[in-house]
């Protein structure tokens, strides 16, 4: 065990990034939040690892937010409150957006603040039906930054996402899928199971076009309409890859694919 506020654990091709701060119900203090750019290169430079989930180290939690008994010291003048949201928060955000491999929030419990924009950064939201979400910067007189609404808002569309913002108001687990906040929605007992069958899975399929999908989504995401020479690039780069040949063969053979990109 250890008493890092966050850490990371790595099993074969799977990595899992875990928030441990029980005693605080997992809310994220300035330290777990400065390690998490540091942790996450660590899964960009090992080439083992294929997957990347997050979850809290509790059932309870997978987050209740960034630590308020931290906001008298880095909200005391405009200029901390720059650096705080600027270099800390937005480091941590950003090293998780940028990550190629797939990224998944494993969700239980409370899932609030800036856990849940935590859990926004991650390309898969799985959880089971005790996690509870909300966003409350309106109970706290503060404001989200454009790029953490705008990835709520790509999930839940501008007007649900403004109801969330506005109102602070605690969404349940069935809720959250509904809106398109959660991918995923398992019962209890569940969730563990069937987020690291997934995990598995996708570290069987071609690492090429998960990472070329990822790449093309993200694009879409930030309002392309077509093609550019990324794109394009990505598209017709998989044709010369020993992926797309491996898949081929393995097809035209009829037997399971070992694909090899990293």
């Amino acid at each position: 065990m250890t008493d890092a506020p966050i850490y990371l654990e790595t099993s074969g091709e799977i990595a899992v990034l875990v928030i441990n701060r029980p005693e605080k119900r997992n809310a994220l203090n300035r330290e777990a939040w400065e390690a998490i750019p540091r942790l996450v290169r660590d899964v960009a430079s090992d080439s083992r690892v294929k997957v990347l989930l997050l979850r809290g180290a509790t059932p309870e939690a997978f987050a209740s937010g960034a630590d308020i008994g931290e906001f008298a010291e880095v909200y005391a003048t405009v200029n901390s409150a720059r650096h705080y949201h600027e270099v800390i928060l937005r480091t941590a955000f950003e090293a998780i957006t940028a990550l190629e491999k797939p990224t998944i929030a494993l969700i239980r419990g409370i899932c609030f603040g800036g856990g849940c924009a935590l859990a926004l950064t991650c390309d898969l939201r799985y959880a089971d039906t005790s996690a509870r979400f909300s966003i409350p910067p309106a109970k706290l007189g503060l404001a989200y930054s454009l790029r953490e609404a705008k990835r709520l808002v790509d999930l839940v569309g501008p007007s649900k996402a403004k109801e969330i913002l506005f109102s602070g108001r605690v969404v349940d687990a069935p809720e959250a899928l509904e809106i398109g906040l959660l991918t995923r929605l398992f019962q209890p007992g569940h969730l563990e199971r069937e987020t690291f069958a997934l995990a598995e899975e996708l570290c069987r399929l071609s690492q090429y076009s998960i990472h070329a999908i990822k790449r093309i989504v993200g694009v879409i995401a930030d309002g392309a309409a077509d093609d550019n020479e990324l794109t394009r690039g990505l598209v017709l780069g998989a044709f010369g890859s020993p992926d797309y040949q491996e898949g081929r063969d393995a097809f035209l053979e009829k037997r399971p694919p070992r694909f090899t990109y990293r």
